[in-house]
């Protein structure tokens, strides 16, 4: 069966430098704006599972094990296609006899992706045997990493499920141990679940409605932003704790983050209006398509900003925040190519006013 697991990792790279080439405008950006915390970023995840390690509160450690398994959620769904090869999976049984080979090259794959369970592997190792046995949780929560994991690839309501179970387990669970062992005992009951088939209403096609069928076929391009920002929000609620003498800093750069991921959803409906125009304009409502994704994106930025400053304490300066939001979605309509550009210049703009000016 080498053939299988070669074919398998060529499709992986070719999957994965497509996504790649897709985030190319954001990856440089990255690069050359915060190229300087990329070690910091590093320290902070050895840093968090440091928490699960030693810790001084049972909840603040509750926060840290679902913050990192909706990260590697987030992560993870970005890089699904590649790892379970999606495009041409159902072609994989005529390769096969059984599909063992094929779960054996999704694990392989899914282990070279899954960063985070890797850095708590590091960490694990390091620690030794011996001082392993006394910090239980670590290897309980790689447990829940590896479950969690697998959920996401074969059963994504299982996932969303347990993820809700989890975020309400953090206020109700007694101890860490306990927190882990409620959210993968309903991860392993939900698994055996019949999936849920809901029956969504059919609104009547408008220029409005027409979002609402974009959102329903293609509803990770919503869910992926959601979760990214409340993640945002989560690890500000966290620093908030910690170092609530930064909360000011930290709340304008959630602030600044969240609106680079709703605000980029222009670029995932404007494909979907592209692609029907012809149609929206033989009924003259083309202008209505173009000013509704606009108000719809006005509308989210707005929310998740509402979202950050009533959570995170917002002072007036984040008032600045939201009203570069016409300016990014003019960006984006006329100059897509810049807008991650754009982005970076009100981004370090601002922050420099912070620090300099207020």
């Amino acid at each position: 069966m080498l053939h299988y697991y070669q074919y398998r990792y060529r499709a992986f790279r070719v999957v994965l430098a497509a996504l790649l080439r897709q985030l190319q405008q954001f990856s440089l950006m990255f690069v050359t704006l915060f190229f300087i915390f990329i070690p910091q970023l590093i320290i902070g995840v050895f840093f968090g599972l440091g928490k699960l390690v030693s810790f001084d509160s049972h909840g603040v450690a509750m926060k840290v094990a679902f913050g990192f398994l909706l990260l590697q959620s987030l992560l993870l769904q970005a890089v699904k296609p590649a790892i379970t090869d999606a495009r041409h999976r159902a072609y994989h049984q005529t390769l096969l006899r059984t599909r063992f080979h094929q779960f054996v090259a999704d694990w392989l794959l899914l282990l070279i992706c899954h960063v985070l369970f890797g850095a708590a592997l590091l960490l694990a190792v390091s620690m030794g045997t011996a001082t392993l046995w006394q910090a239980p949780q670590l290897p309980g929560f790689m447990l829940a990493q590896w479950l969690f994991a697998l959920a996401l690839l074969y059963r994504p309501q299982t996932l969303v499920s347990s993820l809700c179970v989890a975020f309400v387990a953090v206020w109700l669970a007694p101890d860490i141990q306990t927190y882990l062992a409620v959210s993968m005992l309903w991860l392993a009951l939900d698994w055996f679940r019949p999936k849920l088939k809901l029956a969504a209403p059919q609104p009547q096609l408008s220029s409005v409605s027409f979002w609402y069928y974009v959102i329903k076929e293609y509803p990770w391009v919503v869910l992926w932003r959601a979760g990214a920002s409340f993640l945002a929000l989560w690890a500000g609620v966290i620093m908030a704790n910690e170092r609530p003498d930064l909360l000011h800093y930290y709340t304008l750069i959630i602030l600044l983050v969240n609106q680079l991921w709703w605000s980029s959803l222009y670029l995932d409906t404007s494909k979907q209006a592209a692609g029907r125009r012809g149609f929206w304009r033989s009924l003259g409502l083309d202008s209505q398509i173009e000013f509704s994704q606009s108000a719809l994106i006005y509308i989210l930025c707005l929310v998740s900003w509402l979202a950050g400053v009533v959570l995170l304490n917002g002072e007036l300066y984040t008032v600045s925040v939201i009203a570069t939001c016409p300016a990014l979605v003019w960006t984006l309509k006329h100059y897509p190519q810049r807008f991650a550009v754009v982005w970076g210049c009100v981004s370090v703009t601002l922050m420099m006013i912070k620090v300099l000016f207020i």
